[in-house]
């Protein structure tokens, strides 16, 4: 019993440690990429005149959403009726009514860009990371032979992580009904061939490192027979 918790808490910390690397490595690269659409360098020299094209683009995203803003402002009845008013007091406010439309508009825009990089990776690092605990688990475990392992560890992996992954995305079960949709998916390229090198990777370390094991227990089997 005391093994199988041993175990157990390994397997989780193999999940917690991996989950939490993978998103910082996937949600940092988005970051730079992020930061880059908007020719923000933070390591640069600040007097860098930014690329106009890429600050037009920021203009063309902010752009309909502040004029959005302004035309509700001027049709607000509650603009200048020289009475106090509140978000929350009942009434159909404009947001521009409290905040600078242009101010807002920004603000909007960049809320909204953070929330994507920090949330698109969330539940594909916590599959990932489901997937290589259930890989370690499996690898070192001494009660299942070679083939189950690979059955168990990858192949059933290979199988179900874009399943579940384009269940998230699309609600759809396409497992029965677009099967190429799913396993032929350019995007999850990455993932296969990520996958399985990490997968021989663990695999050889822990035949290499039971096989010393094995040898130790061999030489202090024989010097104790002496």
């Amino acid at each position: 019993m005391k093994t199988f918790f041993k175990k157990l808490l390994k397997t989780v910390l193999i999940f917690i440690l991996s989950t939490t690397v993978l998103y910082c490595i996937l949600t940092a690269n988005t970051f730079y990429r992020f930061f880059d659409a908007i020719d923000i360098h933070v390591f640069s020299n600040t007097s860098r005149l930014p690329d106009s094209n890429k600050v037009q683009r920021i203009g063309d995203t902010v752009e309909p959403y502040l004029d959005l803003l302004e035309e509700e402002l001027a049709k607000s009845p509650y603009l200048n009726d020289g009475q106090e008013h509140s978000i929350t007091d009942g009434h159909m406010h404009s947001l521009g009514e409290f905040y600078d439309p242009l101010s807002f508009a920004i603000w909007a825009h960049l809320q909204n860009a953070l929330y994507y990089i920090f949330t698109k990776y969330i539940l594909i690092s916590i599959l990932l990371g489901i997937a290589i605990a259930i890989a370690y688990a499996v690898i070192t475990s001494k009660k299942i032979n070679v083939i189950l392992k690979i059955v168990i560890g990858y192949v059933a992996i290979i199988l179900l992580i874009p399943q579940i992954l384009m269940f998230s995305i699309t609600h759809n079960l396409y497992f029965v009904g677009n099967i190429s949709a799913v396993y032929f998916n350019p995007k999850l390229i990455y993932f296969y061939i990520g996958y399985t090198i990490l997968f021989i990777l663990m695999y050889v370390i822990n035949y290499i490192i039971g096989k010393k094991m094995t040898k130790k227990l061999n030489e202090t089997i024989q010097e104790t027979n002496k």
